[in-house]
């Protein structure tokens, strides 16, 4: 019987853990020992036990007189977060700029061009052209553990290293500009000048979009 409570435990908390790191228990939620039970079709005592165990790892806390909520990442967590983009993407740009533009990243800087020589307001397609051009940029770097680092850095942080969607015209449009820059560098095989456009880019959104993060998740609090 202690064997299969110590299983129902493991069970209980990888799947939830699985949750919250991908998104589907966002920042804010709450962790209902009694829900989740039902949903994951165990008991409620290791659903209980996974959850500490989670609440140790800074992952759920718990608020006296409300419940349990998924915890929502400090600013100096998102800082970090960020700090970790920097390096993997500036590096991916530099590498990019070594072997030379990829027909899929060369795709995306046209459809991106395209969008500014039409002077297209559609906000969402702009971001999503600009999403795919960091797609294809890691592509470039040929270096999969490099991307496969960057991947996992997004499953384990979830949101804060998901692309928000932006409604102001001129700082998507911004940077796209700064796409632009990164890979005219990448194609001129200049890597010193990709590195540089890219750790820019980065820096250049970091401020805003941890405050848009943190209040998201404090508007839900």
């Amino acid at each position: 019987m202690l064997v299969n409570d110590q299983s129902d435990t493991q069970a209980a908390y990888v799947q939830i853990r699985s949750r919250i790191l991908d998104g589907r228990l966002a920042p804010g939620r709450p962790v209902s020992p009694r829900n989740m039970a039902d949903e994951l079709m165990l008991g409620h005592t290791p659903v209980r036990s996974a959850i500490q165990r989670l609440v140790v790892e800074g992952l759920v806390e718990v608020v006296p007189r409300k419940g349990t909520y998924v915890a929502a990442p400090t600013f100096d967590d998102l800082r970090e977060i960020f700090e970790v983009r920097l390096a993997l993407e500036s590096t991916a740009a530099y590498l990019a700029a070594v072997n030379g533009a990829t027909s899929g990243l060369t795709q995306a800087a046209e459809q991106l061009q395209q969008l500014i020589d039409d002077d297209s307001a559609d906000v969402m397609v702009e971001q999503r052209i600009g999403w795919v051009f960091h797609q294809e940029m890691f592509a470039a770097s040929k270096n999969e553990r490099l991307y496969t680092t960057y991947r996992m850095l997004r499953v384990q942080t979830g949101l804060a290293l998901n692309e928000l969607q932006r409604s102001d015209v001129g700082t998507v449009r911004r940077g796209t500009l700064e796409h632009l820059e990164i890979y005219a560098a990448i194609r001129a095989k200049d890597p010193e000048a990709a590195r540089r456009h890219m750790w820019n880019h980065i820096i250049d959104g970091t401020d805003a979009r941890i405050k848009i993060i943190r209040g998201e998740h404090e508007s839900t609090a």
